[in-house]
């Protein structure tokens, strides 16, 4: 097997909306195109977590699933927040400041629960032949995902 497994693709993910957030700042002329990328890049990436990465996880049954629960839910949160940002005027500086902030404090604290809690526990609860199969659909599945993406 030399596919990628599931957890590194996902950390790869990370590294992208990081780097897409080192220009998500209100002063960039590119304010409004740059959250929509980050708005596509986050959503195709919680989509890949939500379709496949997590419902591979909850089949284990040493998982807690109050702990998927918490992940599933902060994609929401975090969706909504992006929508709210993306539909705010460029005037309203002080509420986009706010939602900025509050979305890049999400964003962080859920990616370092997900790189220091979840990816570890799937790595020990999954074969590395699993988490390669996982990336493996997860590659397969990449224009169904750019179809959910039209926002």
């Amino acid at each position: 097997m030399s596919g990628t497994k599931a957890t590194d693709a996902l950390l790869k993910d990370h590294r992208l909306i990081n780097k897409i957030l080192e220009q998500f700042t209100l002063d960039n002329p590119r304010f409004e195109k740059i959250c929509l990328t980050l708005h596509r890049a986050v959503k195709a990436h919680a989509w890949f977590e939500d379709e496949i990465f997590l419902p591979a996880v909850e089949a284990e049954p040493l998982l807690f699933r109050r702990f998927t629960d918490e992940i599933y839910q902060e994609h929401k949160d975090i969706d909504a927040l992006l929508k709210l940002l993306r539909k705010t005027p460029l005037a309203n500086k002080k509420e986009l400041e706010f939602y900025s902030q509050e979305l890049r404090v999400l964003l962080f604290t859920h990616f370092r629960k997900e790189e220091d809690a979840l990816f570890p526990l799937t790595e020990r609860l999954l074969t590395e032949e699993g988490l390669i199969e996982l990336g493996d659909e997860m590659k397969r599945r990449q224009t169904e995902v750019r179809q959910f993406l039209e926002i």
